[in-house]
């Protein structure tokens, strides 16, 4: 016969159930050998759950391991601060089985002197605004002891901390919010260098995620204190939180070091020519808000037009910098505000009072010659009097024909014929010689028909874009801002192959360039600071650019759409116009 070891288990006292499974044995075996064997048999169980327990805390461990090498790939790869602080605390509170956390960051404050700054907290069971407060940095809180001595403090109730211990938790927020704060581990976040950055307060380990601790009495029966495995682990994790908010600060930092370059730079290029100041800063306000605008809008036409942010940013750079090369252009034809150079308006207002003098003296002298020869009376004095007044008239009416051509257009107006009078008009130099009241090079200036510059002016100021490519492509950037040189050199070009410095046609131009060109137009057209012109009205400028857009210089849709922005609300200057 055969005897089951249940019925030895029963005898021996035994669960069956610990055993798992039935073992049938021959009844006649003796006593001793079934007692061995079932000892046997019970140490070969024990090892198999050692083993499986083994296992499974091996299996957990390398989930662990793997969940933080996770956890240090996602916070390396977000470079928005904000974002890359909130997702510190969810990755924290998740691996840790936290109800709350909260971080603390040493940052410099308006003395100089270094204060601990509550950035943020999350909490699963209350909800609350959290907002950014600083506080002196010393050992008075637990955040400011941990981040002062690098400490780890570890509580399992922060509500008896213990005797002499220098620090006090501040139950204020508690009762505030009415929550209850047990179980409290706060570990400084320190860099590649062991620098401390800030601290992470894990609160409320729970035993089960989704428990809410809604009351006292929860807190208590689901709270647990933190292990010394898990310290090990979160103490990891925030190093891995260290290093990445020192990285994203340092890009932070970079970022704002080149803004501010850039910023610098364009003043320094505005300073050259006073009477633009603003302009670069305005288009690039107005490029960013019409390429939101198009990223925004569902129509066909603007189906294409997407930016992600680094692309915005690429933009608006490139905006600010478009008219870089600038520097590279003569002051003198810069800031030319008349038709006439300064030294040139001058040489003929010299001319025009030299003859002046000449007049007067000329007929002075045929006064003293009739006296002497004794036939001036007063009808002749009178002839030589009208006649001294019709040649200063017409000298007058000269300088006043110079003075009005000389004002720049906005538009093509005005034929200039009467300044071929002027050609004619001849007057004899301190040598003798004779020489025209207006010089050649004069007429050619004075005759341009729209706006001051000459065609060999304009030419050089048309090469600022040539010097803006040259420039900004010796710059090293980025790979996220590597077209900016291609966008800035391109914000003069038109559609139809008839802009410069390359001649592009529509589809090599990029859409950012012809943004931009929109919007530098119509702040050329109503800027308000412009010695050669009035502030042109809004309206006007924007019927201007839809006749533009209508000849094919310009994007039509982008002028349809750049007609619709809150033009007032983006650049406030324009109520004044």
């Amino acid at each position: 016969g055969q005897i089951r070891l249940l019925e030895y288990d029963q005898h021996s006292g035994l669960d069956h159930s610990t055993l798992g499974a039935d073992i049938l044995l021959p009844v006649s075996l003796p006593v001793p050998f079934l007692n061995n064997a079932l000892k046997q048999a019970l140490r070969l169980y024990q090892q198999q759950q050692q083993s499986q327990y083994l296992s499974r805390q091996l299996a957990h461990q390398e989930n662990q391991f793997e969940r933080l090498m996770d956890i240090g790939l996602a916070l390396s790869a977000e470079q928005d601060h904000a974002r890359l602080l909130v997702r510190i605390l969810q990755e924290a509170r998740r691996f840790a089985n936290c109800d709350a956390a909260s971080i603390f960051l040493i940052e410099p404050g308006d003395n100089g002197e270094r204060q601990l700054v509550f950035k943020l907290s999350q909490n699963d069971s209350v909800e609350f605004h959290s907002e950014e407060q600083h506080f002196t940095l010393d050992s008075s809180s637990l955040a400011g002891f941990a981040a002062l001595s690098g400490e780890i403090l570890n509580f399992d109730d922060v509500y008896h901390l213990p005797a002499g211990s220098g620090f006090a938790f501040n139950k204020a927020y508690d009762q505030q919010l009415g929550y209850r704060t047990r179980s409290m581990l706060v570990i400084p976040m320190r860099t590649h260098d062991g620098k401390i950055v800030g601290v992470i307060q894990f609160i409320n380990r729970k035993r089960s995620p989704q428990v809410q601790l809604s009351s006292p009495e929860v807190v208590e029966r689901e709270t647990l204190p933190f292990d010394e495995r898990l310290v090990t682990l979160l103490e990891t994790m925030a190093s891995q939180a260290g290093i990445a908010i020192e990285n994203n600060l340092l890009i932070e930092r970079i970022n704002t070091l080149f803004e501010g370059f850039v910023s610098a730079s364009v003043h320094a290029i505005e300073q050259r020519d006073p009477t633009t100041s603003g302009h670069s800063f305005r288009v690039a306000e107005l490029t960013i808000a019409l390429a939101e605008a198009a990223h925004s809008e569902t129509g066909r036409e603007y189906q294409a037009i997407r930016f992600r942010s680094e692309e915005l940013r690429e933009l608006r750079y490139a905006a600010l910098l478009h008219d870089f090369g600038k520097v590279g252009v003569r002051e003198h034809v810069l800031v030319k505000a008349k038709k006439l150079s300064p030294e040139a308006w001058v040489r003929f207002h010299y001319r025009i009072a030299l003859q002046k003098e000449r007049v007067r003296n000329h007929f002075l002298q045929q006064k003293l010659t009739a006296a002497r020869e004794r036939r001036l009376n007063t009808e002749y004095e009178q002839q030589l009097q009208q006649a001294e007044e019709q040649a200063l008239q017409k000298l007058d009416a000269m300088q006043q024909a110079v003075e009005l051509a000389n004002e720049p257009s906005i538009l093509d107006e005005g034929t200039f014929g009467h300044l071929q009078l002027l050609r004619g008009e001849v007057y004899p130099d301190i040598d003798g010689c004779e020489r025209p009241l207006l010089e050649d090079q004069d007429f050619l200036a004075l005759a341009v028909r729209r706006g001051s510059l000459t065609e060999e002016e304009r030419r050089e100021i048309e090469s600022h874009v040539s010097h803006t490519i040259r420039f900004l492509a010796t710059i090293p950037w980025t790979p996220e801002l590597e077209r900016i040189p291609q966008i800035a050199g391109a914000h003069h070009e038109k559609l139809d192959g008839t802009g410069y410095p390359h001649g592009l046609i529509s589809a090599d131009i990029p859409v950012g360039a012809k943004m931009m060109a929109v919007c530098d137009i119509f702040d050329a057209l109503t800027a308000s600071d412009r010695p050669y012109k009035a502030a042109m009205p809004v309206g006007r400028a924007l019927d201007i650019l839809h006749a533009d857009a209508g000849n094919h210089k310009i994007d039509a849709s982008l002028v349809r759409l750049f007609s619709r922005l809150p033009l007032l609300q983006i650049l406030p200057g324009l109520k004044s116009i």
